[in-house]
Protein backbone atom coordinates (compact mmCIF):
# COMPACT_ATOMS: atom_id res chain seq x y z
CA UNK A 1 0.00 0.00 0.00
CA UNK A 2 2.88 2.35 0.84
CA UNK A 3 4.40 1.56 -2.55
CA UNK A 4 1.23 2.60 -4.36
CA UNK A 5 1.02 5.80 -2.31
CA UNK A 6 4.45 6.87 -3.58
CA UNK A 7 3.54 6.54 -7.27
CA UNK A 8 2.28 10.13 -7.76
CA UNK A 9 5.48 11.50 -6.23
CA UNK A 10 7.71 9.23 -8.29
CA UNK A 11 5.90 10.06 -11.52
CA UNK A 12 6.17 13.75 -10.70
CA UNK A 13 9.91 13.32 -10.12
CA UNK A 14 10.36 11.54 -13.46
CA UNK A 15 8.56 14.32 -15.31
CA UNK A 16 10.62 16.97 -13.53
CA UNK A 17 13.81 15.16 -14.55
CA UNK A 18 12.58 15.08 -18.14
CA UNK A 19 12.08 18.84 -18.37
CA UNK A 20 13.72 20.26 -21.50
CA UNK A 21 14.07 16.70 -22.87
CA UNK A 22 11.36 17.36 -25.49
CA UNK A 23 9.58 14.04 -24.90
CA UNK A 24 6.17 15.52 -25.75
CA UNK A 25 7.63 16.91 -28.96
CA UNK A 26 8.78 13.40 -29.84
CA UNK A 27 5.21 12.16 -29.35
CA UNK A 28 3.89 14.87 -31.64
CA UNK A 29 6.46 13.99 -34.32
CA UNK A 30 5.54 10.29 -34.07
CA UNK A 31 1.84 11.10 -34.52
CA UNK A 32 2.71 13.38 -37.45
CA UNK A 33 4.61 10.57 -39.17
CA UNK A 34 1.62 8.30 -38.65
CA UNK A 35 -0.58 10.90 -40.33
CA UNK A 36 1.64 11.14 -43.41
CA UNK A 37 1.95 7.37 -43.73
CA UNK A 38 -1.72 6.58 -43.13
CA UNK A 39 -3.56 9.44 -44.79
CA UNK A 40 -1.42 11.82 -46.86
CA UNK A 41 -2.00 11.19 -50.56
CA UNK A 42 -4.00 7.99 -49.97
CA UNK A 43 -7.28 7.70 -51.84
CA UNK A 44 -10.12 6.11 -49.78
CA UNK A 45 -11.64 2.89 -51.12
CA UNK A 46 -14.13 0.29 -49.90
CA UNK A 47 -11.60 -1.10 -47.42
CA UNK A 48 -10.36 2.29 -46.18
CA UNK A 49 -10.86 1.53 -42.47
CA UNK A 50 -9.18 -1.85 -42.88
CA UNK A 51 -6.28 -0.29 -44.80
CA UNK A 52 -5.54 2.17 -42.01
CA UNK A 53 -5.85 -0.32 -39.15
CA UNK A 54 -3.75 -2.89 -41.04
CA UNK A 55 -1.03 -0.30 -41.72
CA UNK A 56 -0.76 0.88 -38.10
CA UNK A 57 1.09 -2.22 -36.79
CA UNK A 58 3.45 -2.07 -39.78
CA UNK A 59 4.48 1.56 -39.34
CA UNK A 60 4.48 1.44 -35.54
CA UNK A 61 6.74 -1.60 -35.46
CA UNK A 62 9.26 1.00 -36.59
CA UNK A 63 8.08 4.30 -35.10
CA UNK A 64 6.76 3.07 -31.74
CA UNK A 65 9.86 0.94 -31.12
CA UNK A 66 12.18 3.87 -31.72
CA UNK A 67 10.01 6.21 -29.64
CA UNK A 68 9.99 3.84 -26.66
CA UNK A 69 13.75 3.28 -26.97
CA UNK A 70 14.46 7.01 -26.85
CA UNK A 71 12.12 7.69 -23.91
CA UNK A 72 13.54 4.74 -21.94
CA UNK A 73 17.10 5.85 -22.61
CA UNK A 74 16.36 9.38 -21.43
CA UNK A 75 14.66 8.10 -18.28
CA UNK A 76 17.46 5.77 -17.18
CA UNK A 77 20.45 7.70 -18.50
CA UNK A 78 19.85 10.52 -16.00
CA UNK A 79 20.89 8.23 -13.15
CA UNK A 80 23.95 6.97 -15.03
CA UNK A 81 25.22 10.46 -15.85
CA UNK A 82 24.70 11.70 -12.32
CA UNK A 83 26.09 8.52 -10.66
CA UNK A 84 22.83 8.36 -8.69
CA UNK A 85 22.37 4.60 -8.39
CA UNK A 86 23.89 4.51 -4.89
CA UNK A 87 22.11 7.64 -3.67
CA UNK A 88 18.57 6.98 -4.93
CA UNK A 89 17.92 3.82 -2.84
CA UNK A 90 18.54 5.89 0.30
CA UNK A 91 15.57 8.09 -0.63
CA UNK A 92 13.13 5.56 -2.12
CA UNK A 93 13.01 1.80 -2.51
CA UNK A 94 14.46 0.45 -5.71
CA UNK A 95 11.13 -1.15 -6.59
CA UNK A 96 9.47 2.27 -6.36
CA UNK A 97 12.10 3.83 -8.61
CA UNK A 98 11.67 1.08 -11.20
CA UNK A 99 7.87 1.22 -11.16
CA UNK A 100 7.98 5.01 -11.37
CA UNK A 101 10.00 4.78 -14.58
CA UNK A 102 7.57 2.23 -16.02
CA UNK A 103 4.60 4.46 -15.22
CA UNK A 104 6.41 7.40 -16.79
CA UNK A 105 6.78 5.40 -20.01
CA UNK A 106 3.20 4.09 -19.79
CA UNK A 107 1.82 7.64 -19.59
CA UNK A 108 3.74 8.66 -22.71
CA UNK A 109 2.66 5.50 -24.52
CA UNK A 110 -1.01 5.94 -23.59
CA UNK A 111 -0.95 9.57 -24.72
CA UNK A 112 0.57 8.57 -28.07
CA UNK A 113 -2.02 5.83 -28.62
CA UNK A 114 -4.92 8.13 -27.70
CA UNK A 115 -3.69 10.83 -30.07
CA UNK A 116 -3.17 8.29 -32.83
CA UNK A 117 -6.58 6.64 -32.50
CA UNK A 118 -8.30 10.00 -32.18
CA UNK A 119 -6.58 11.06 -35.40
CA UNK A 120 -7.73 7.85 -37.12
CA UNK A 121 -11.37 8.45 -36.17
CA UNK A 122 -11.34 12.15 -37.10
CA UNK A 123 -9.58 11.62 -40.43
CA UNK A 124 -11.81 8.67 -41.32
CA UNK A 125 -14.92 10.77 -40.78
CA UNK A 126 -13.44 13.78 -42.54
CA UNK A 127 -12.37 11.76 -45.60
CA UNK A 128 -15.74 10.02 -45.78
CA UNK A 129 -14.67 6.42 -45.22
CA UNK A 130 -17.44 3.95 -46.07
CA UNK A 131 -19.26 2.13 -43.29
CA UNK A 132 -19.50 2.70 -39.57
CA UNK A 133 -16.50 3.53 -37.44
CA UNK A 134 -15.01 0.13 -36.41
CA UNK A 135 -14.67 0.92 -32.71
CA UNK A 136 -14.00 -2.73 -31.82
CA UNK A 137 -11.03 -2.95 -34.21
CA UNK A 138 -9.75 0.42 -33.03
CA UNK A 139 -9.98 -0.78 -29.43
CA UNK A 140 -8.10 -4.00 -30.19
CA UNK A 141 -5.38 -2.09 -32.03
CA UNK A 142 -5.17 0.39 -29.14
CA UNK A 143 -4.67 -2.43 -26.59
CA UNK A 144 -2.18 -4.19 -28.87
CA UNK A 145 -0.10 -1.02 -29.06
CA UNK A 146 -0.20 -0.57 -25.28
CA UNK A 147 0.97 -4.14 -24.66
CA UNK A 148 3.65 -4.19 -27.35
CA UNK A 149 4.82 -0.66 -26.51
CA UNK A 150 5.28 -1.53 -22.83
CA UNK A 151 7.17 -4.69 -23.78
CA UNK A 152 9.63 -2.69 -25.89
CA UNK A 153 9.86 0.05 -23.24
CA UNK A 154 10.69 -2.48 -20.51
CA UNK A 155 13.32 -4.12 -22.73
CA UNK A 156 14.90 -0.74 -23.40
CA UNK A 157 14.84 0.24 -19.71
CA UNK A 158 16.60 -3.02 -18.91
CA UNK A 159 19.20 -2.48 -21.63
CA UNK A 160 19.73 1.14 -20.59
CA UNK A 161 20.28 -0.04 -17.02
CA UNK A 162 22.84 -2.66 -18.05
CA UNK A 163 24.78 -0.45 -20.49
CA UNK A 164 25.75 2.92 -18.96
CA UNK A 165 27.02 4.35 -22.27
CA UNK A 166 23.55 3.92 -23.85
CA UNK A 167 25.06 3.30 -27.27
CA UNK A 168 24.77 -0.45 -26.76
CA UNK A 169 21.19 -0.20 -25.48
CA UNK A 170 20.06 1.90 -28.43
CA UNK A 171 22.04 -0.20 -30.91
CA UNK A 172 20.36 -3.38 -29.66
CA UNK A 173 17.03 -1.56 -29.80
CA UNK A 174 17.56 -0.49 -33.41
CA UNK A 175 18.76 -3.98 -34.32
CA UNK A 176 15.62 -5.47 -32.77
CA UNK A 177 13.45 -2.92 -34.56
CA UNK A 178 15.14 -3.75 -37.86
CA UNK A 179 14.57 -7.47 -37.25
CA UNK A 180 10.93 -6.91 -36.30
CA UNK A 181 10.37 -4.77 -39.38
CA UNK A 182 11.81 -7.39 -41.72
CA UNK A 183 9.95 -10.23 -40.01
CA UNK A 184 6.72 -8.32 -40.65
CA UNK A 185 7.08 -9.30 -44.31
CA UNK A 186 7.85 -12.93 -43.50
CA UNK A 187 5.66 -13.92 -40.54
CA UNK A 188 3.28 -12.36 -38.03
CA UNK A 189 4.50 -14.54 -35.16
CA UNK A 190 6.06 -12.81 -32.15
CA UNK A 191 9.59 -14.14 -32.63
CA UNK A 192 11.05 -11.10 -30.83
CA UNK A 193 9.67 -8.47 -28.42
CA UNK A 194 9.65 -6.06 -31.36
CA UNK A 195 7.31 -8.38 -33.32
CA UNK A 196 4.50 -8.55 -30.75
CA UNK A 197 2.45 -5.72 -32.26
CA UNK A 198 2.11 -7.53 -35.59
CA UNK A 199 1.07 -10.76 -33.88
CA UNK A 200 -1.80 -8.93 -32.14
CA UNK A 201 -3.15 -7.25 -35.27
CA UNK A 202 -6.87 -8.01 -35.87
CA UNK A 203 -6.41 -7.85 -39.65
CA UNK A 204 -4.55 -9.94 -42.19
CA UNK A 205 -3.80 -9.71 -45.90
CA UNK A 206 -4.42 -12.02 -48.84
CA UNK A 207 -2.19 -11.30 -51.85
CA UNK A 208 -3.09 -12.83 -55.21
CA UNK A 209 0.06 -13.07 -57.33
CA UNK A 210 -1.82 -13.77 -60.54
CA UNK A 211 -3.88 -10.57 -60.40
CA UNK A 212 -1.58 -8.69 -57.99
CA UNK A 213 -4.53 -7.66 -55.85
CA UNK A 214 -4.61 -7.29 -52.08
CA UNK A 215 -7.62 -8.13 -49.92
CA UNK A 216 -7.74 -7.41 -46.21
CA UNK A 217 -9.84 -9.53 -43.88
CA UNK A 218 -10.53 -9.97 -40.18
CA UNK A 219 -8.49 -12.57 -38.35
CA UNK A 220 -8.91 -14.18 -34.96
CA UNK A 221 -6.10 -13.47 -32.53
CA UNK A 222 -5.26 -16.89 -31.12
CA UNK A 223 -4.86 -17.67 -27.40
CA UNK A 224 -1.23 -18.63 -28.09
CA UNK A 225 -0.51 -15.17 -29.51
CA UNK A 226 -2.11 -13.52 -26.48
CA UNK A 227 -0.21 -15.84 -24.13
CA UNK A 228 3.09 -15.09 -25.89
CA UNK A 229 2.53 -11.35 -25.53
CA UNK A 230 1.70 -11.72 -21.82
CA UNK A 231 4.79 -13.87 -21.26
CA UNK A 232 6.91 -11.15 -22.84
CA UNK A 233 5.16 -8.44 -20.82
CA UNK A 234 5.32 -10.01 -17.37
CA UNK A 235 8.53 -11.97 -17.92
CA UNK A 236 10.50 -8.85 -18.83
CA UNK A 237 8.78 -6.93 -16.02
CA UNK A 238 9.85 -9.49 -13.40
CA UNK A 239 13.39 -9.67 -14.80
CA UNK A 240 13.71 -5.90 -14.72
CA UNK A 241 12.25 -5.69 -11.22
CA UNK A 242 14.74 -8.31 -10.01
CA UNK A 243 17.74 -6.54 -11.53
CA UNK A 244 16.64 -3.15 -10.24
CA UNK A 245 15.96 -4.36 -6.70
CA UNK A 246 18.23 -7.34 -6.01
CA UNK A 247 21.46 -6.49 -7.80
CA UNK A 248 24.07 -4.23 -6.29
CA UNK A 249 24.56 -1.02 -8.28
CA UNK A 250 28.20 -1.79 -8.99
CA UNK A 251 27.27 -5.09 -10.58
CA UNK A 252 24.49 -3.75 -12.80
CA UNK A 253 26.54 -2.19 -15.55
CA UNK A 254 27.95 -4.53 -18.15
CA UNK A 255 31.57 -3.69 -18.69
CA UNK A 256 31.83 -1.49 -15.60
CA UNK A 257 35.16 -1.76 -13.89
CA UNK A 258 36.64 -4.03 -16.57
CA UNK A 259 38.85 -1.53 -18.33
CA UNK A 260 42.58 -1.95 -18.01
CA UNK A 261 44.91 0.97 -17.65
CA UNK A 262 46.96 1.86 -20.69
CA UNK A 263 50.67 1.10 -20.54
CA UNK A 264 51.52 4.69 -21.35
CA UNK A 265 49.79 8.01 -21.49
CA UNK A 266 51.19 8.39 -24.99
CA UNK A 267 49.68 6.58 -27.93
CA UNK A 268 49.97 6.58 -31.69
CA UNK A 269 46.18 6.56 -31.94
CA UNK A 270 44.26 9.83 -32.36
CA UNK A 271 42.62 11.07 -29.17
CA UNK A 272 39.08 10.22 -30.26
CA UNK A 273 40.05 6.66 -31.14
CA UNK A 274 41.75 6.31 -27.75
CA UNK A 275 38.43 7.20 -26.12
CA UNK A 276 36.80 4.35 -28.05
CA UNK A 277 39.38 1.75 -27.01
CA UNK A 278 37.73 -1.34 -25.48
CA UNK A 279 34.35 0.20 -26.31
CA UNK A 280 32.42 -2.33 -28.43
CA UNK A 281 31.17 0.30 -30.87
CA UNK A 282 32.03 -2.13 -33.68
CA UNK A 283 29.23 -4.48 -32.62
CA UNK A 284 26.25 -2.45 -33.98
CA UNK A 285 28.24 -1.48 -37.10
CA UNK A 286 28.85 -5.19 -37.66
CA UNK A 287 25.52 -6.70 -36.64
CA UNK A 288 22.92 -4.26 -37.97
CA UNK A 289 24.11 -4.50 -41.63
CA UNK A 290 24.48 -8.26 -41.16
CA UNK A 291 20.93 -8.61 -39.80
CA UNK A 292 19.64 -6.53 -42.70
CA UNK A 293 21.53 -8.70 -45.20
CA UNK A 294 20.44 -12.04 -43.69
CA UNK A 295 16.74 -11.15 -43.57
CA UNK A 296 16.92 -9.42 -46.96
CA UNK A 297 18.54 -12.48 -48.52
CA UNK A 298 15.89 -14.74 -47.02
CA UNK A 299 13.15 -12.49 -48.40
CA UNK A 300 14.93 -12.47 -51.78
CA UNK A 301 15.01 -16.27 -52.01
CA UNK A 302 11.41 -16.70 -50.80
CA UNK A 303 9.87 -14.22 -53.25
CA UNK A 304 11.31 -15.24 -56.60
CA UNK A 305 7.80 -15.13 -58.03
CA UNK A 306 7.81 -11.37 -57.52
CA UNK A 307 11.54 -10.59 -57.59
CA UNK A 308 14.03 -11.46 -60.29
CA UNK A 309 17.19 -13.49 -59.62
CA UNK A 310 19.45 -10.50 -60.28
CA UNK A 311 22.09 -8.46 -58.48
CA UNK A 312 19.85 -5.40 -58.57
CA UNK A 313 16.96 -7.08 -56.73
CA UNK A 314 19.34 -8.61 -54.16
CA UNK A 315 20.71 -5.15 -53.37
CA UNK A 316 17.21 -3.76 -52.96
CA UNK A 317 16.30 -6.46 -50.44
CA UNK A 318 19.53 -6.18 -48.45
CA UNK A 319 19.79 -2.40 -48.28
CA UNK A 320 16.23 -1.05 -48.50
CA UNK A 321 15.45 -0.52 -44.81
CA UNK A 322 19.12 -0.14 -43.90
CA UNK A 323 19.65 2.87 -46.16
CA UNK A 324 16.23 4.41 -45.57
CA UNK A 325 15.91 4.12 -41.80
CA UNK A 326 18.89 2.68 -39.92
CA UNK A 327 22.26 3.86 -41.24
CA UNK A 328 21.76 7.50 -40.24
CA UNK A 329 20.64 6.65 -36.65
CA UNK A 330 23.62 4.28 -36.44
CA UNK A 331 25.94 7.19 -37.23
CA UNK A 332 23.93 9.24 -34.73
CA UNK A 333 24.70 6.65 -32.04
CA UNK A 334 28.41 6.90 -32.84
CA UNK A 335 28.42 10.72 -32.71
CA UNK A 336 26.51 10.76 -29.41
CA UNK A 337 29.08 8.35 -28.00
CA UNK A 338 31.96 10.52 -29.23
CA UNK A 339 30.57 13.62 -27.46
CA UNK A 340 29.31 11.82 -24.35
CA UNK A 341 32.55 12.17 -22.41
CA UNK A 342 32.55 15.94 -22.90
CA UNK A 343 28.98 16.18 -21.62
CA UNK A 344 29.82 14.44 -18.34
CA UNK A 345 31.03 16.33 -15.28
CA UNK A 346 33.14 19.40 -16.03
CA UNK A 347 34.97 17.94 -19.00
CA UNK A 348 34.04 20.88 -21.23
CA UNK A 349 36.13 23.17 -19.05
CA UNK A 350 39.08 20.78 -19.26
CA UNK A 351 38.84 20.05 -22.98
CA UNK A 352 38.69 23.69 -24.03
CA UNK A 353 41.89 24.48 -22.12
CA UNK A 354 44.02 21.87 -23.90
CA UNK A 355 42.74 21.98 -27.48
CA UNK A 356 41.15 24.34 -29.96
CA UNK A 357 37.50 24.14 -31.01
CA UNK A 358 38.62 23.55 -34.59
CA UNK A 359 40.70 20.49 -33.71
CA UNK A 360 38.08 19.08 -31.36
CA UNK A 361 35.31 19.29 -33.97
CA UNK A 362 37.55 18.03 -36.78
CA UNK A 363 38.82 15.01 -34.84
CA UNK A 364 35.35 13.88 -33.84
CA UNK A 365 34.03 14.29 -37.37
CA UNK A 366 36.96 12.42 -38.94
CA UNK A 367 36.56 9.57 -36.45
CA UNK A 368 32.88 9.26 -37.34
CA UNK A 369 33.72 9.39 -41.07
CA UNK A 370 36.36 6.67 -40.68
CA UNK A 371 34.05 4.25 -38.88
CA UNK A 372 31.08 4.93 -41.16
CA UNK A 373 33.29 4.35 -44.23
CA UNK A 374 34.40 1.01 -42.80
CA UNK A 375 30.71 0.19 -42.34
CA UNK A 376 30.10 0.89 -46.05
CA UNK A 377 32.94 -1.48 -46.96
CA UNK A 378 31.38 -4.13 -44.70
CA UNK A 379 27.99 -3.68 -46.40
CA UNK A 380 29.65 -4.04 -49.82
CA UNK A 381 31.52 -7.17 -48.71
CA UNK A 382 28.31 -8.82 -47.43
CA UNK A 383 26.53 -8.03 -50.70
CA UNK A 384 29.31 -9.42 -52.90
CA UNK A 385 29.84 -12.50 -50.72
CA UNK A 386 26.12 -13.28 -50.72
CA UNK A 387 25.71 -12.86 -54.46
CA UNK A 388 28.87 -14.64 -55.62
CA UNK A 389 29.45 -17.34 -53.00
CA UNK A 390 26.06 -18.13 -51.45
CA UNK A 391 23.49 -17.44 -54.18
CA UNK A 392 25.85 -17.63 -57.20
CA UNK A 393 23.88 -15.03 -59.10
CA UNK A 394 24.34 -14.89 -62.88
CA UNK A 395 25.93 -11.92 -64.58
CA UNK A 396 28.17 -9.21 -63.20
CA UNK A 397 27.76 -6.74 -60.38
CA UNK A 398 26.01 -3.56 -61.66
CA UNK A 399 28.49 -1.01 -63.01
CA UNK A 400 27.13 1.68 -60.71
CA UNK A 401 27.69 -0.37 -57.55
CA UNK A 402 31.07 1.02 -56.52
CA UNK A 403 30.05 4.56 -57.45
CA UNK A 404 26.99 4.02 -55.23
CA UNK A 405 29.27 2.89 -52.39
CA UNK A 406 31.49 5.97 -52.74
CA UNK A 407 28.40 8.17 -52.87
CA UNK A 408 27.05 6.52 -49.72
CA UNK A 409 30.37 7.13 -47.93
CA UNK A 410 30.30 10.82 -48.90
CA UNK A 411 26.67 11.12 -47.77
CA UNK A 412 27.54 9.50 -44.43
CA UNK A 413 30.35 12.05 -44.07
CA UNK A 414 27.74 14.81 -44.41
CA UNK A 415 25.43 13.05 -41.95
CA UNK A 416 28.38 12.63 -39.55
CA UNK A 417 29.01 16.38 -39.62
CA UNK A 418 25.35 17.18 -38.90
CA UNK A 419 24.99 14.51 -36.21
CA UNK A 420 28.24 15.57 -34.56
CA UNK A 421 26.91 19.12 -34.35
CA UNK A 422 23.61 17.92 -32.85
CA UNK A 423 25.38 15.65 -30.35
CA UNK A 424 27.55 18.57 -29.28
CA UNK A 425 24.55 20.87 -28.73
CA UNK A 426 22.22 18.38 -27.03
CA UNK A 427 23.42 16.85 -23.76
CA UNK A 428 20.95 13.98 -24.09
CA UNK A 429 22.41 10.86 -25.68
CA UNK A 430 19.11 9.85 -27.29
CA UNK A 431 17.78 13.14 -28.71
CA UNK A 432 20.32 13.44 -31.60
CA UNK A 433 19.65 9.80 -32.48
CA UNK A 434 15.90 10.39 -32.59
CA UNK A 435 16.55 13.43 -34.81
CA UNK A 436 18.56 11.19 -37.15
CA UNK A 437 15.58 8.85 -37.35
CA UNK A 438 13.26 11.79 -38.02
CA UNK A 439 15.67 13.00 -40.68
CA UNK A 440 15.66 9.56 -42.33
CA UNK A 441 11.87 9.51 -42.62
CA UNK A 442 11.81 13.12 -43.85
CA UNK A 443 14.58 12.20 -46.29
CA UNK A 444 12.49 9.35 -47.67
CA UNK A 445 9.60 11.75 -48.31
CA UNK A 446 11.93 14.29 -49.98
CA UNK A 447 13.43 11.57 -52.16
CA UNK A 448 9.97 10.48 -53.32
CA UNK A 449 9.23 14.13 -54.16
CA UNK A 450 12.47 14.41 -56.16
CA UNK A 451 14.21 16.76 -53.70
CA UNK A 452 16.94 14.27 -52.79
CA UNK A 453 19.52 17.07 -52.52
CA UNK A 454 17.63 18.90 -49.74
CA UNK A 455 19.08 17.13 -46.67
CA UNK A 456 21.93 14.62 -46.10
CA UNK A 457 19.47 11.90 -45.09
CA UNK A 458 17.67 12.03 -48.43
CA UNK A 459 21.02 12.11 -50.24
CA UNK A 460 21.99 8.85 -48.53
CA UNK A 461 18.83 7.13 -49.78
CA UNK A 462 19.39 8.52 -53.28
CA UNK A 463 23.14 7.95 -53.41
CA UNK A 464 23.04 4.44 -51.97
CA UNK A 465 20.36 3.36 -54.44
CA UNK A 466 18.40 1.41 -51.86
CA UNK A 467 15.29 1.38 -54.04
CA UNK A 468 17.13 0.92 -57.35
CA UNK A 469 20.88 0.47 -57.71
CA UNK A 470 20.71 0.99 -61.48
CA UNK A 471 18.65 4.18 -61.27
CA UNK A 472 19.78 7.70 -62.09
CA UNK A 473 22.71 9.09 -60.07
CA UNK A 474 23.57 12.80 -60.36
CA UNK A 475 27.05 12.81 -58.81
CA UNK A 476 27.86 16.57 -59.15
CA UNK A 477 24.65 17.64 -57.38
CA UNK A 478 25.16 15.03 -54.67
CA UNK A 479 28.77 16.11 -54.04
CA UNK A 480 27.84 19.80 -53.99
CA UNK A 481 25.04 19.24 -51.49
CA UNK A 482 27.23 17.03 -49.26
CA UNK A 483 30.06 19.59 -49.26
CA UNK A 484 27.58 22.32 -48.33
CA UNK A 485 26.34 20.38 -45.31
CA UNK A 486 29.82 19.28 -44.24
CA UNK A 487 31.25 22.80 -44.32
CA UNK A 488 28.11 24.32 -42.84
CA UNK A 489 27.83 21.87 -39.94
CA UNK A 490 31.54 22.01 -39.08
CA UNK A 491 31.53 25.82 -39.22
CA UNK A 492 28.46 26.05 -37.00
CA UNK A 493 30.01 23.59 -34.54
CA UNK A 494 33.23 25.60 -34.27
CA UNK A 495 31.37 28.89 -33.87
CA UNK A 496 29.13 27.35 -31.21
CA UNK A 497 32.15 26.25 -29.18
CA UNK A 498 33.86 29.61 -29.55
CA UNK A 499 30.82 31.70 -28.66
CA UNK A 500 29.33 29.56 -25.88
CA UNK A 501 30.44 29.87 -22.29
CA UNK A 502 32.07 26.63 -21.14
CA UNK A 503 30.12 26.85 -17.89
CA UNK A 504 26.88 26.29 -19.76
CA UNK A 505 28.06 22.79 -20.64
CA UNK A 506 28.66 21.65 -17.06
Amino acid sequence: MNLIATFPTLIDVEFKKSRHKHSLLLLAIAVLFNYFYLFHGNTPDQQAWYNVLYAIPLIDTLILSVLMAVIASQSVDMEHKGAMWNLLPTLESRASIYLGKLLYGFIHLTLFCLLQMGMVILMGVRLGYEGNIPFSLIGITFLAELVSGMIVYQVQCLLSLLFPSQFAALSIGFGGTLTGLFLAYVSTKAWTPWSVLLSLSPLSMDYQRATRTVTLFLRRITPLEILTALIYLFGIFLLGLYLFTKTEPGALSIGAGRYKASRSVHSALPVELIKLKRNPIWIPFLLIPLISAVIGTFNFTQNQGVLQNTWADLWTQQSLFLGMFFLAPLVGILCSLLWRMEHQGSNWNLMLTVTTPEKLVKDKWMTAVLLSSVCILWIAFIYLFTGKIILRLPGEVPELFWIRMLSAAVCLAAISAVQSMLSMIFRSFAVPISLAFVGSIAGLWLTVKGAYYAVPYSMLIYGMGSSSITGELNVPVLLASCCFYILGALTCSILFLKKSDARTHV
